[in-house]
């Protein structure tokens, strides 16, 4: 089927482009390996074979905050931290909600066995931005995780952001308040976390300041709502940067990539200014390939009709929805995971909503400018 060709080509590929990691900090190719974890719908953990290992057990402090992070890309955070993170630049960690991948990262450093040195050459290693202003679903996954603390939407949940990652503080410089307001780091960023890029606003805001900084050969970058149903333009951005990076692999909702040369200032400025339509859709074809899971290669398809309803209208975004129904049908039918069936709900939800009211709610999510879980 179209929208399922590929994935044994992209499994491929992946093989093709295990690396290991040099003495220098570089990546370099190594041998043909296939990092495959099979798993139920949105499971999988699929990582190049350099990668793979820092998917490991981590302190039972990391879990000690909610979020909506998998326990995998927990680990993998820590792993990030404790093993591969050499200090060439800084941690940094956007839209971290709660405080958890901050407290991932920060026991991760704990755990490095070169902390003192990257201590002693950056006392604050990582830099965590976030709003901590209530949306209106926050409320519910207080509840819903029973924590004590509430608040109501517009209120601030800066008190309990802090306490959640007191145990790393000494690591942190901690950046509360509206990103669009946030400066950029005045060093390089050797991991980048971004769970931040609710709007397109805030994603081109994001690029513009962190890619720049990447190091060739060492940097990671983590979307954590790469492999979600909303959000097309965090696919859009990333990929017309393609050729930057290398793809390293899928954890829970998140993709992982390597940059493998630098982005000139000017490149990451111009992302996004009058990309025509036709390249729009072009570039959220190919992030669907990404993945070898068809469960989320179905929430791919799934955005990419959302980004043909705002380019094409509803009778073009319907019209795709149909052919995504005919190509997934087991992910249409399987009932063990609700996930499926509630971001197919919200796609023909989506449908009936006029121009003017998608609008509307446009500005206000731009106005909000946090992150939600």
């Amino acid at each position: 089927m179209a929208l399922l060709h590929g994935a044994k080509q992209l499994l491929g590929k992946m093989v093709g482009t295990a690396a290991t990691v040099r003495a220098d900090g570089k990546a370099a190719p190594s041998a043909k390996v296939e990092i495959l974890t099979p798993a139920k719908p949105l499971q999988t953990v699929r990582l190049n074979a350099a990668f793979a290992p820092l998917v490991s057990p981590m302190p039972p402090s990391c879990l000690d905050t909610p979020s909506m992070m998998s326990i995998p890309e927990k680990q993998f955070l820590f792993g990030l931290a404790s093993r591969y993170y050499a200090g060439e630049g800084i941690i940094v960690d956007a839209g971290i909600f709660l405080g958890a991948s901050t407290r991932c990262f920060g026991e991760g450093i704990h755990s490095n066995p070169r902390r003192e040195e990257i201590v002693a050459n950056r006392p604050q290693p990582i830099v965590s931005y976030e709003r901590a202003i209530v949306n209106p679903n926050m409320p519910r996954f207080f509840r819903r995780h029973g924590l004590t603390f509430s608040a109501a939407p517009g209120e601030s949940f800066e008190s309990e952001l802090r306490r959640n990652v007191a145990p790393v503080k000494d690591l942190v410089d901690l950046r509360i308040g509206d990103f669009m307001d946030a400066t950029a780091p005045g060093c390089p960023v050797e991991i980048l976390f971004l769970d931040i890029l609710k709007t397109p606003v805030l994603s081109l805001r994001a690029f513009r300041m962190f890619y720049p900084k990447l190091v060739p050969g060492r940097s990671v970058v983590v979307h954590q709502d790469y492999f979600f149903e909303e959000l097309p333009w965090i696919k859009t951005h990333h990929e017309a940067l393609a050729a930057y990076f290398d793809f390293i692999g899928e954890i829970g909702s998140s993709a992982v990539f390597l940059c493998r040369k630098s982005i000139p200032q000017g490149v990451a400025d111009a992302l996004g200014a009058d990309m025509p339509p036709a390249e729009q859709l072009r570039l959220a074809s190919i992030a669907m390939q990404r993945s070898a899971d068809p469960a989320r290669r179905f929430f791919m398809a799934l955005s990419k009709m959302r980004l043909i309803r705002r380019l094409q209208g509803r009778a073009a975004a319907r019209a795709y929805l149909d052919t995504v129904k005919a190509e997934f049908p087991e992910q249409i039918e399987q009932t063990e995971n609700p996930r499926l069936s509630q971001a197919l709900q919200k796609s023909e939800v989506l449908l009936l909503k006029k121009p003017r009211k998608l609008r509307d709610e446009a500005m206000g999510d731009a106005a909000k400018a946090s992150s939600s879980p």
